[in-house]
């Protein structure tokens, strides 16, 4: 066909003419081709062997574009059109060189061009698509667009009118000058300013310091610097250098998508994320007492955007505040309110269940807890990487919404002012008035309203388009259809399985004691049963168990991979000293135990290394105190060993008797028979006729 482009080999030809015998091309890469012809059958047999290929027309962009009106451009197409129209129009006799001189001195004398100005006309117009929009005139061609002018001795650009001096080109060595202090100064999320950046090009460059104006004459330019900034660096390249990659990801990036794109009904996942409320408590028992900001943890549906679980607490976040937000989705909402004083209506909060999935932050949803709740509901646990909270970005928009919904009616809210920097500054922690239990009530009634009354402005449907146009864009309405025509992802198992899968899990020791964990011992009638604490027991010595971490009076005993049973093991007599505790009270009370223990142990060996001392004071005295002249033989030395010892004890009872009788005197007393009264003697007797006889006195 006409027009058509073909690839043979390294050449690219265009079809110019053609009849069943015969076709005319041009090879459209060469600047001085012309009009060349071969048989049709030639062409056709190069083409079924699939060495001749038709492709794309390459210069399809200049033929489609139109001159503007009034243009030098266009006044240039219409000069050249008007030459040529009439040698254009003669096929085939204009592609025929016989003819064609003849059809070109018609061109010259009717425009008045030359020859060779009329050859360019020519091959242009069947080069570039064979039509008038190829004889524009090609400005884009002009000024070396893209292309590094090369640096002679003349200064490039402009001349200067005002400033004194010529400048200087910018070659090679100060590019790598500008290169380094771009990526110094300008290209890191130190985002330093762009004059401090030229400073240091010019400290670079030599400038004298302390510097004058005079040094500034021959010296790169701040517009020579700041056109090579923008030309050499994208501004794409620059935002992610300057705000760094993670900022970029969560604040500049394009969002073309939502959070509902991933969703296909109630349940199919859920966000979870916790904040520190902008609002200071006070104790209930004393409200004098400031206690400090709460918790606050949120669970989302991301296809409803209904709120299904919280948690209002003093917990730091982590996986215990997270563990009762997570299990109050699966919670009757009804009795959840009820232990605030809150009356509602099961159709009022109706969100009950497990997701398909959720995504949370790593610190809560990392880590060998979380494995129990995927393995034991099927959940899929997804986390977000580190500093993306865009990832969740329904939760976060929904804290902001819930604080300042209730900043009008709560005291002691956190401003941005800083306490005590300004003089008769306000310090809002005084302000506080509520309770922990008052707040939760408040967070209560804002969630009820949001899930009922809300509506929301940015909704967007899936592409199923099966959701009805007339369906209010409420996060309760959206749940109820989603559960109704959407079924299929939500999972409702018992609460207490839900809690106790979701409480921290551990290995407890199998003791003749009972179950030992954390110091603290547990028995159960299935352990005694099974015989566990007898003394010849030859089973495991370690179970898995689950612990609440706000009470230490009972675990739970995990026997298998049977997630739905679990044996309740309570606290042993022995270990009664833990009752009522909770498991950070437990941990506590055993640091300081330890503590205890460290500085006893530290009192024993000290008390070791005394008594060591002294033995051997006493030993050395022993062995230097014995004879050096050895006058008895071995045997005379053993010899009458029992007459020596009755003889020693003899010596040890005066001894005794002697300071008896001495304590027992005392120098104030007068006798009463003027001393004639004979003391009696208390010695000791020595023989058994001396037991045996009388006292005549007695």
């Amino acid at each position: 066909m006409s027009n058509d482009v073909y690839q043979l080999n390294s050449k690219r030809l265009r079809v110019l003419w053609s009849n069943p015998e015969v076709i005319y091309y041009i090879d459209i890469d060469n600047d001085r081709a012309l009009p060349e012809y071969a048989p049709r059958d030639e062409f056709e047999h190069l083409m079924a062997k699939s060495e001749l290929k038709i492709i794309e027309d390459p210069h399809i962009n200049i033929s489609m574009t139109f001159p503007e009106s009034g243009s030098k451009s266009e006044s240039i197409q219409n000069r050249a059109w008007s030459a040529i129209q009439d040698a254009i129009s003669a096929e085939p006799d204009v592609y025929l060189k016989r003819y064609r001189g003849k059809l070109l001195t018609q061109a010259m004398d009717k425009s008045g061009a030359t020859k060779q100005t009329i050859y360019r006309w020519f091959r242009r117009y069947w080069q570039l698509g064979m039509c008038k929009n190829t004889l524009n005139g090609q400005y884009n061609r002009c000024g070396g667009l893209g292309k590094t002018k090369k640096i002679g001795d003349k200064k490039l650009g402009a001349p200067r009118t005002r400033t004194p001096g010529d400048g200087i080109n910018v070659d090679d060595n100060i590019k790598a000058i500008f290169r380094v202090a771009i990526e110094k100064c300008l290209l890191n999320e130190n985002q330093y300013e762009f004059d401090y950046a030229y400073n240091q090009v010019l400290i670079a460059f030599g400038v004298p310091l302390p510097c004058k104006p005079e040094h500034l004459l021959d010296v790169p330019t701040e517009r020579q610097f700041r056109y090579f900034y923008n030309k050499e660096y994208s501004p794409l390249e620059i935002t992610r250098k300057r705000k760094g990659e993670i900022n970029y990801q969560k604040d500049f990036r394009p969002v073309l998508s939502s959070s509902t794109t991933e969703v296909s009904g109630p349940g199919s996942r859920y966000q979870i994320d916790a904040t520190i409320a902008d609002v200071y408590l006070v104790s209930a028992d004393d409200r004098n007492k400031v206690i400090g900001r709460p918790t606050l943890y949120f669970v989302v549906d991301v296809f409803s955007r209904a709120i299904v679980g919280m948690y209002v607490g003093l917990e730091n976040a982590s996986w215990v505040s997270a563990m009762e937000a997570l299990s109050n989705t699966v919670l009757d909402k009804v009795e959840y309110c009820k232990q605030f004083d809150i009356d509602i209506t099961k159709e009022m909060w109706p969100t009950v269940g497990l997701p398909e999935s959720i995504i949370g932050d790593r610190g809560e949803i990392l880590g060998r807890h979380i494995e129990v709740l995927s393995k034991a509901f099927n959940v899929n646990i997804e986390n977000t990487p580190p500093y993306r909270a865009d990832w969740k970005g329904i939760v976060e928009r929904y804290f902001k919404t819930v604080q300042v919904k209730m900043k009008p009616f709560v005291e002691g809210y956190v401003t941005k002012e800083a306490i005590g920097k300004k003089r008769h500054g306000k310090d809002y922690r005084q302000d506080s008035t509520h309770t922990l239990k008052e707040f939760t009530q408040m967070m209560i009634k804002i969630v009820i309203f949001y899930n009922n009354e809300h509506t929301l402005s940015e909704y967007d449907p899936d592409k199923d388009k099966d959701l009805p146009n007339d369906l209010p864009y409420n996060p309760l309405d959206l749940w109820e259809w989603g559960i109704q025509y959407r079924t299929g992802r939500l999972r409702r198992p018992s609460p207490d399985i839900v809690k106790v899968n979701l409480l921290p899990h551990t290995e407890a020791t199998v003791t003749e004691k009972g179950l030992k964990l954390f110091n603290c011992y547990y028995t159960c009638k299935e352990a005694l049963d099974w015989g566990w604490f007898e003394g010849n027991y030859k089973g495991p010595k370690k179970v898995t168990v689950a612990y609440d971490l706000y009470s230490a009076n009972v675990i739970y005993l995990r026997l298998n991979d049977n997630y739905a049973t679990f044996v309740t093991a309570a606290l042993a007599p022995r270990s009664r000293a833990y009752q009522d505790l909770t498991m950070w009270e437990v941990w506590q009370r055993n640091d300081i135990n330890a503590e205890v223990a460290a500085t006893s142990k530290l009192k024993t060996r000290s008390g070791s290394v005394n008594l060591v001392n002294d033995l051997e004071t006493i030993a050395s005295h022993s062995k230097a105190s014995q004879p050096v002249n050895k006058a008895l033989t071995k045997s005379e030395k053993v010899t009458g060993i029992r007459e020596n010892k009755r003889l020693e004890r003899q010596q040890e009872r005066i001894k005794k008797y002697d300071n008896q009788d001495k304590n027992t005197q005392a120098d104030n007393v007068t006798p009463l028979h003027n001393g004639k009264l004979s003391l009696k003697s208390y010695k000791l007797p020595t023989r058994l006729k001396d037991i045996l006889k009388s006292d005549s006195d007695d």
